[in-house]
């Protein structure tokens, strides 16, 4: 108990007038009640405050027990309050000097963009606002990030200049959703504003979209009170929370949806390859479309002549499994016969459900670093399209995206020289560039889709309303 209360500032200073009142009380009653000394106890104790406070009282003492208790009062009186005192007014006067250094002076900019909250897709967002610079003439970049984040802030600086090319860069921490952080960002004088979440992780989605909203709340309020009117975008995880709050901003902002745009760009590789092609702004990390695509014809061409359901397995479940779900329902439900192979914690924490929005899955617990489980349920499964995504524990991306590359190359070596094409969805673009070369396999970032979707509609409209023209396509030709 004394430990706790001797790290604390709060607990320093109750200890110490805990002691300086004891020192009063005690020897205010050994004077009175045991040397018999003063009329009664008050005197006493206003003798002993009087000690304490001025040493100059000691003149005042007559005989030699009154002059010995005098003494002792005295000097509790200059170690307690003038050297304990002191040192707890320098201390706390040195940890106002600390946090007055570390606060961040205030952004001097304009017609900037400004991404406010967690740092997830900051680099890659920033490397696609570079590329969209020479069109749009942006030149500066301005990041709130929550002061949780400080103590990464070489890193963070480090990474966001790499990727930023010639963008001129601000980093700032403070309040996300706050009228505070949005003064130190300039926020009513940018261009354009980027609301992402602070709470890292998939397994964070909900109390990170709630994050989103209670900012862009905020944000709407400190917009009209400076009369600005930037552009301004949401950046949610799930597209369900967007349906549920969206009636409280404003119609000329904007969301992006994590989930939605992920899991329509898995839809088209699975239902239309070609289509890709065609979308604004995308690429693919890995692999080329041609050869992928043929192969998925001819996997449907197969499931035509049997007369059943395409067959896909699924290895691996994350945060996009729902809104996937309902893409291939939009689809054709009965079109699929679906087999998902992944760890059960993760199964349940993102799907929950074996018919999500209707479609039948068969899942099949397995750890994707499983080397014998895994290739024998593949084998179970005889897929004619395999998708291999990460199931994240947690957020780190570089693990899930590692133990995804590990059941691309179990699904590979298992499929041995047939032509069985694998679609892989990856977190990170340079994660997905550094799988191996195989004309079967065609690798997406969903990083990447997300900020590509979310370039295009901070500085692109009418490429942004293609893109989600494209993604919102009704079913496949199947």
């Amino acid at each position: 108990m004394l430990r706790r209360l001797m790290q604390t500032t709060p607990g320093r200073l109750a200890l110490l007038v805990s002691v300086v009142a004891l020192v009063l009380v005690g020897s205010a009653a050994l004077a009175h009640f045991v040397l018999g000394q003063f009329g009664d106890f008050g005197e006493a104790l206003w003798s002993a405050i009087l000690h304490v406070l001025d040493p100059s009282s000691l003149h005042e003492d007559g005989d030699g027990a009154e002059r010995a208790i005098g003494i002792f009062q005295v000097i509790a009186g200059l170690v307690l309050l003038v050297g304990l005192l002191f040192t707890f007014v320098a201390e706390s006067f040195a940890s106002s000097l600390e946090q007055l250094g570390q606060s961040d002076r205030p952004v001097h900019a304009r017609d900037h963009l400004l991404v406010v909250g967690g740092l997830d897709l900051v680099g890659v967002a920033t490397s696609v606002a570079a590329e969209a610079q020479l069109e749009t003439r942006l030149e500066r970049l301005v990041v709130l990030a929550p002061e949780a984040a400080r103590e990464s802030r070489a890193q963070i600086r480090a990474e966001l200049e790499e990727a930023g090319g010639g963008l001129k860069i601000d980093l700032v921490f403070g309040d996300t959703a706050g009228d505070s952080g949005f003064e130190l960002a300039a926020a009513e004088r940018a261009r354009a504003i980027l609301l992402m979440p602070s709470s890292s992780g998939p397994v964070a989605a909900e109390s990170a979209d709630v994050e989103v909203t209670q900012s862009g709340l905020a944000l709407l309020d400190y917009l009209k009170e400076t009369d600005a009117s930037p552009q301004v975008r949401l950046l949610f995880r799930r597209g369900r929370n967007v349906d549920a709050s969206w009636e409280l901003f404003p119609p000329e902002w904007d969301a992006v949806v994590g989930d939605r745009t992920v899991s329509a760009v898995l839809r088209l590789a699975i239902t239309r390859p070609p289509a890709l092609e065609q979308l604004p702004g995308w690429v693919a990390e890995h692999g080329e479309i041609a050869p992928f695509a043929r192969l998925v014809d001819e996997a449907w061409a197969a499931s035509a002549r049997t007369g059943g359901p395409l067959r896909l397995t699924i290895v691996g479940c994350g945060i996009n499994a729902p809104a996937l779900m309902e893409d291939l329902a939009e689809v054709g439900a009965e079109l699929f016969a679906v087999t998902m192979i992944a760890p059960r914690d993760a199964f349940e924490r993102y799907l929950g459900s074996a018919e999500p929005s209707g479609v039948s899955i068969r899942f099949v617990e397995s750890r994707p670093t499983d080397s014998s489980h895994l290739p024998r349920s593949l084998i179970e499964s005889r897929p004619h399209v395999v998708l291999v995504t990460p199931s994240p524990a947690s957020w780190d991306q570089r693990a899930s995206d590692a133990t995804a590359t590990l059941s691309v190359f179990h699904v590979l070596r298992t499929a041995g020289g047939r032509d069985l094409p694998v679609l892989a969805e990856l977190f990170l673009p340079e994660t997905a560039r550094r799988l191996p070369n195989d004309p079967r396999l065609l690798a997406i970032s969903g990083l990447r889709s997300v900020a590509t979707a979310i370039a295009l509609s901070l500085f692109d409209a009418p490429r942004a309303a293609e893109l989600e023209r494209q993604l919102a396509a009704g079913a496949a030709d199947h």
